[in-house]
């Protein structure tokens, strides 16, 4: 992997952590490395004091994550969609390095991560839940969709669970939401929580 290759030759310091699916990492004010996404997908939620959580970003190969929360008892927590290795380094050595290539990958890597940010920005400025939960079961297709058979599908489990963290509503109404929808035809298949849609310029969204 090129961010492996590049830190070994300019001898910059590394570890490197596996996450399995559905277990999580905090990022607090104290944490102070830079985190490189080598493979898989995470879910980052804003969690505050009284335990209200705010959607983030979905994240994935070669995103970058540099600091935790600056605010007293509020944090990042970071849950794995799927199995996901995570890179870490100081960042400080990593803002001071002069390799071009380094700082080449370092901004791409901003600019992935700020896109990501910004879809979720979108997904939580729509005021109906049913259309906050197909915009997200829409741009996770968009980013990691799979075709297969003229059918697009998402690649791992997407839980209600999940899907009501990401959409910052109750698991209770992600559930009446998703059984709406289905029935509708909308999501074409929903079959051991993998969601997957056959037509998408069939789609009738009232």
């Amino acid at each position: 992997m090129k961010w492996i290759k590049l830190l070994t030759k300019n001898k910059i310091p590394y570890y490197i952590y596996k996450i399995k699916k559905e277990d999580f990492i905090i990022l607090n004010k104290n944490n102070s490395n830079a985190m490189i996404i080598l493979s898989g997908i995470i879910a980052i939620t804003k969690v505050f004091h009284n335990k209200e959580l705010l959607p983030i970003a979905i994240l994935d190969r070669n995103n970058i994550l540099i600091r935790g929360s600056k605010e007293a008892k509020t944090y990042y927590k970071i849950v794995a969609l799927e199995k996901t290795y995570i890179l870490t380094l100081n960042k400080d050595l990593l803002n001071k390095s002069n390799n071009i290539l380094i700082n080449i990958n370092l901004l791409n890597s901003y600019n992935k991560t700020i896109d990501k940010y910004e879809a979720m920005n979108h997904i939580m400025s729509q005021k109906q839940i049913k259309h906050r939960i197909l915009q997200l079961i829409f741009t996770i297709c968009l980013q990691f969709g799979k075709v297969e058979s003229q059918k697009i599908f998402i690649p791992f489990k997407l839980s209600n669970k999940n899907i009501a963290i990401l959409t910052g509503t109750s698991e209770n109404t992600v559930n009446k939401v998703i059984r709406k929808i289905y029935q509708q035809g909308i999501i074409k298949d929903y079959s051991n929580k993998v969601i997957s849609i056959n037509n998408i310029l069939d789609l009738n969204l009232k």
